[in-house]
C-alpha cells in the first residue's frame, strides 16, 4: 500500500525539478522573479497573447510585441491589525491575474518580471538586464 502512495509522489515531484530550456538566442528571455519571497506566495506564467502556457516558470518570446499573463498568490495576515476584530485569525489566501503588455521584446536579451503587493493591489514589473525599468502594470486581487 505504501509503495503505491510513494510512486506517485516520487513522479510528482520530479516534474518540480524538470530543467528550464536551453534558451534561444533568437528569442528574448523572462525570468518570474517575486520581489519579496514568502511563504505560500508564488508568481507563474499563465499566457502569452492570450494563448495559455504549458510551464509557468518563464517566458520565451520571439522579438517585438507581447502581451504576458501572470498568477500571483500571497497570503495576507491578520494579526494584530484590525483582521483579529473581525475573526479573520488565519491567512488570508490571495490572488492576482495581471497582465502587462510590452512592445519591444528584444532577441538574445534577458528580461525580468518582478511581482509584489501592495495594500490588496498585485504589481508587476519588468526589468531588462541592466535593471532598468521598462514597463510596470497594476491589478486589483481578490481572495481564493
Amino acid at each position: 500500500m505504501r509503495l503505491r502512495l510513494l510512486v506517485p509522489l516520487l513522479l510528482l515531484l520530479g516534474g518540480c525539478t524538470t530543467p528550464l530550456p536551453p534558451k534561444d538566442p533568437h528569442q528574448a528571455w523572462v525570468d518570474l522573479v517575486l520581489r519579496e519571497p514568502a511563504v505560500g506566495a508564488s508568481l507563474l506564467a499563465e499566457a502569452q497573447d492570450g494563448k495559455r502556457l504549458d510551464d509557468g516558470r518563464y517566458f520565451q518570446l520571439t522579438p517585438g510585441s507581447h502581451s504576458l499573463k501572470v498568477s500571483y498568490r500571497y497570503e495576507l495576515y491578520g494579526g494584530g491589525g484590525f483582521g483579529s476584530r473581525f475573526g479573520w485569525r488565519e491567512p488570508l489566501q490571495i490572488q492576482c491575474y495581471l497582465e502587462l503588455d510590452y512592445p519591444d521584446f528584444q532577441a538574445g536579451r534577458r528580461y525580468r518580471l518582478e511581482a509584489e503587493n501592495t495594500f490588496g493591489q498585485g504589481q508587476i514589473t519588468l526589468y531588462d538586464g541592466p535593471r532598468e525599468l521598462m514597463s510596470s502594470e497594476r491589478g486589483i486581487c481578490s481572495p481564493f
